[in-house]
């Protein structure tokens, strides 16, 4: 304690040197020292006395004492008490400073002193052990606003409010105990039996097109647990087992029905438009089994696969069903042919669901390409006893390019070339010899390159042109042996070859497409009809 006083005596003297005021501010300075000396011994002295045991936490103490205060003009000022319960001020007027023994420096004493009541107290002590000072005491410069007109002497004593921290003792860690089970996890018994009946009912809800309580996503983790557990193929034989049922029963129901061949038809059409939709619905349902168990296994077709065979199956075996199908399909096709108004849309449904089955080929353009061939035999006939060559070759053109239309709008792809082929050969290649015998003179008598350029269209595509060229050959022989061999013509023979071979180069390159083949006929024949005479 007498070190902390020799420190605090040259702290002061040091500061009196520095510091040179007028006296007023020096006898402030010294009352306020002794103020300050005299507080620190008390409360040291209070602590060493209350708490001999200087590691355990101090009870707060209220002492108070009797205060002298003596006014700058020699008035006694009434006794109050200098320190009041100690508190945690909220903005001390004056302060010492002692750094923290946190940063290895002592700690802090903080005073505050009241304006109205012109009185001092201690507000807060930073210390566990309060045997611990340091001499190094910094000054406020808010020190200076002390009041001039009233000087505090002597000793008082104040309540002493020392805090300490209590130490937490120890907790003991947690420990996190993963236990193994005993046994393997086991499935119900029933499980397999549970999980189909939901999807059965499923299956069935769709297939009636009603609704079903529970949603997809359940329905889909139940065929992915059946999957995972190697429940794949049980569950894929009693899926296709529920359709083949729905569809037999739905094929069935076609059996009898309207004799109205486009009534029937658009039954059919909705009856595959609902199995398409139904599968298509099962699929997204069971996708986990298509993509596991199906992949895996080989010669396993896929639910939409194995859907088709299925309608396919039963298609075949109501007969009924599948004749009176393609029959309907083969009238419509033959009334459009007859200029009546059909439903292409219907056409192009159901001969999708013949491609889709894999039965178009053989149920259907087989039939379809006969009756074909007969339609147009019999027109062919008929149009070319009714009409002259050059609207007969019109109307074998429109033919043509109707079939082309057809097979874009409804038809398979694949028909397209046996179906123009089977009209060609029926409009044309049967008729050739009456065409060119009826109608070739006439069109090159009359110059009429536009139907000849028809004809030279026509003929090449039923490989004709060697008949067309041998024609061609026999009318320039015939008309220019004409003009040869008539003595009455010798003056204008010359002229009128000339004539005849300016026409046949204009109809070469205007009908002929400037073929070398027709070229080189008419070179031939024109020679031909030179040698005739000397």
């Amino acid at each position: 304690m007498i070190s902390l006083g020799d420190e605090c005596i040259s702290i002061f003297i040091e500061f009196l040197r520095i510091h040179d005021r007028n006296e007023l501010f020096k006898l402030n300075i010294l009352n306020f020292f002794i103020f300050f000396f005299l507080s620190f011994f008390h409360v040291s002295h209070l602590s060493n006395t209350t708490n001999p045991n200087p590691h355990k936490r101090p009870s707060p103490l209220n002492t108070t004492s009797s205060s002298v205060t003596t006014s700058a003009h020699g008035g006694a000022a009434p006794q109050q008490s200098l320190f009041p319960l100690m508190r945690k001020a909220k903005s001390p007027a004056v302060a010492y400073s002692l750094d923290n023994k946190k940063n290895g420096q002592p700690p802090h004493i903080h005073f505050s002193r009241d304006i109205n009541t012109n009185h001092t107290s201690m507000i807060d002590v930073e210390e566990e052990d309060p045997s611990i000072l340091s001499s190094n005491v910094v000054m406020d410069p808010s020190i200076s606003n002390f009041n001039s007109n009233a000087v505090s002497g002597g000793a008082s004593s104040g309540t002493a409010n020392l805090s300490r921290k209590k130490a937490t003792p120890p907790q003991p860690q947690k420990k996190l105990v993963i236990k193994l089970l005993k046994g393997k996890p086991t499935l119900p018994s029933n499980f397999e039996e549970a999980t189909w009946a939901t999807l059965k009912s499923a299956i069935n809800a769709i297939f009636l097109k009603q609704p079903d309580p529970c949603d997809l996503e359940k329905l889909y983790q139940a065929v992915n647990d059946l999957c995972l557990h190697k429940m794949g193929g049980n569950l894929y034989q009693q899926i296709e087992k529920e359709c083949e049922a729905h569809i037999s029963a739905a094929l069935q129901s076609l059996v009898g029905q309207s004799e109205d061949l486009v009534v029937f038809l658009s039954l059919v059409e909705k009856c595959w438009q609902d199995f398409c939709g139904q599968m298509l619905m099962i699929r997204g349902i069971a996708l986990y089994l298509d993509r596991t168990y199906v992949k895996q296994t080989p010669n396993v077709r896929s639910l939409w696969d194995m859907g088709l065979q299925l309608f396919r199956k039963h298609l075949c075996l109501a007969p009924e069903v599948e004749h009176k199908t393609v029959f309907g399909l083969l009238k419509m096709i033959e009334s459009e042919r007859l200029g009546e108004a059909v439903d292409r849309t219907l056409l192009y449904h159901l001969l999708k669901m013949f491609t889709a089955l894999g039965i178009y080929s053989e149920s259907f353009e087989k039939p379809f390409l006969e009756r074909t061939s007969e339609f147009y035999a019999a027109e062919g006939v008929k149009y070319m006893q009714q009409s002259d060559v050059p609207d007969y070759l019109k109307h074998v053109e429109i033919r043509l390019h109707e079939e082309h239309e057809r097979c874009l709008l409804y038809l398979d792809s694949s028909t397209r070339k046996p179906l123009v082929a089977t009209a060609e050969r029926r409009l044309l290649e049967c008729h050739i010899v009456a065409i060119l015998d009826k109608g070739f003179t006439m069109l090159m008598d009359g110059h009429r390159n536009e139907d000849l350029q028809r004809v030279y269209t026509l003929f090449f595509r039923v490989n004709a042109f060697e008949s067309l060229r041998q024609a061609l050959s026999s009318y320039i022989r015939r008309t220019g042996q004409d003009i040869v061999m008539d003595d009455e013509k010798d003056k204008d023979m010359v002229s009128s070859l000339l004539e005849l071979k300016s026409s046949l180069d204009r109809t070469w390159e205007e009908s002929f497409s400037k073929n070398e083949a027709f070229s080189n006929t008419i070179k031939d024949a024109f020679e031909h009809l030179i040698n005739l005479r000397q």
